[in-house]
């Protein structure tokens, strides 16, 4: 599991949300602490915030993106974190370039292949593929395609019974 907390960040989740409380910390102190001040009150703040701005996508480009950011990152948590019990029909995997028989890794899971194969993106980038391809290789893994990439890593999604 090493080398996917490598390819997914330099940090792990956990001090991501370490980072993260430093802005809900700033955030408190400018509105209150009070109950109604919630987690969920900050991340539409800055959903508006990306409307505003024009983030790519506006605010349901950057939710989608985000949201496939921290299903993917859920599996670079360290040893002994609470993991939920995967439920989804199917599966994103992948694993690194070939020394012997390598395992696969699974990414992410879901009802919808489509969103499932989402979980692979920033991975798939990181190894080499274009971002402007990855719409088009979205559609061949939801085909059940395996896709390499010069580097060797492979990437699928596959019905959670056949992993």
């Amino acid at each position: 599991m090493d080398f996917i907390a490598v390819v997914w960040s330099d940090k792990t989740t956990p001090d991501r949300a370490d980072r993260a409380r430093k802005a809900w910390a700033l955030y408190q102190s400018e509105n209150g602490v009070e109950a109604e001040n919630r987690i969920e009150d900050l991340i539409s703040d800055l959903l508006h915030l990306a409307e505003v701005d024009g983030h790519p996508g506006g605010a349901e480009g950057v939710a989608a993106r985000a949201s496939r950011n921290y299903e993917a990152e859920t599996g670079t948590w360290p040893e002994g974190w609470a993991e939920a019990e995967p439920t989804g029909r199917f599966v994103a995997q992948m694993r690194r370039p070939q020394v012997g028989q390598e395992a696969w890794f699974t990414v992410g899971d879901g009802d919808d292949r489509r969103t499932v194969a989402g979980f692979l993106w920033k991975a798939m980038q990181i190894a080499g593929f274009r971002f402007s391809e990855l719409a088009a290789h979205t559609e061949d893994l939801m085909q059940g395609r395996v896709l390499t990439s010069n580097d060797g890593f492979e990437f699928r999604v596959i019905p959670r019974d056949e992993s």
